[in-house]
């Protein structure tokens, strides 16, 4: 019953102009107006002037495609900045003049110039090849928090479909999901879309205008109250395998 009550759901959405809203998890209906703040992920406008949230996010680079503008824009308003493996290549392809504080992971995935010429530069590369139970973006949010005390962090990178590997976006989700067990607010961001875990309670976020937006029950079945939100729910029922 305990896991049940923090069954989480998932909201995604694509940039552009923002609109606040907010989404009300089950059995949080009445009360005080105190909402998790999903607003430094889910404001599209914070990548286009300074942003203000104190203590900047950290950040993990996966080794999938993203933009170097958007890139760069992350960098400068993160930290620290963390590069899961085979990121380190796309890391140099993209902006090779951008030093991460780690590279880290089981290291089959980078090549092994690309290390070597990280590690010239005075930057650690760390290796966990002997941890095969957690993924690459599993060792770099759990070494954030214990090595860097981060709350919030941007996992950069392309994770819907990945070279048709679905496996690896449900394997972003599950990480997501035990980042949020250990108190970690972590979101996926990419160039087109953003994917945060929303777990049992009262969220706000900054939703963009004529842009999608899905809730999904993640997990397990889900009762969701929304405001704000083109076609609002209340007290709606979510779960897979039914309307």
């Amino acid at each position: 019953m305990a896991l049940l009550c923090r069954l989480p759901w998932l909201q995604t959405c694509r940039w552009g102009t923002a609109q606040t809203g907010r989404l009300t998890g089950c059995c949080m209906t009445t009360g005080t107006e105190s909402y998790v703040d999903w607003t430094w992920v889910t404001s599209g406008t914070w990548m286009d002037q300074a942003h203000s949230v104190s203590p900047k996010p950290g950040m993990v680079l996966l080794s999938t495609p993203l933009s170097k503008t958007l890139l760069e824009r992350m960098w400068h308003r993160t930290w620290p900045h963390l590069v899961a493996d085979g990121g380190a290549t796309v890391l140099q392809a993209t902006a090779p003049e951008l030093l991460p504080e780690l590279v880290l992971g089981d290291l089959d995935s980078a090549r092994p110039e690309v290390l070597q010429s990280y590690r010239d530069r005075g930057v650690e590369v760390r290796d966990l090849s002997h941890d095969q139970d957690t993924t690459d973006l599993e060792k770099c949010l759990n070494t954030a928090q214990k090595d860097f005390a981060c709350k919030r962090i941007f996992v950069a990178g392309t994770f819907a479909g990945v070279q048709g590997c679905f496996d690896h976006t449900l394997g972003a989700l599950n990480a997501l999901c035990k980042a949020e067990v250990q108190g970690i607010n972590a979101a996926l961001l990419s160039d087109d879309s953003c994917c945060i875990l929303l777990p049992k309670g009262r969220h706000c976020l900054t939703a963009p205008r004529q842009s999608c937006c899905g809730l999904v029950p993640l997990g397990g079945p889900v009762r969701v109250t929304t405001s704000g939100l083109c076609w609002d729910m209340k007290a709606c029922g979510l779960r897979f395998g039914e309307h």
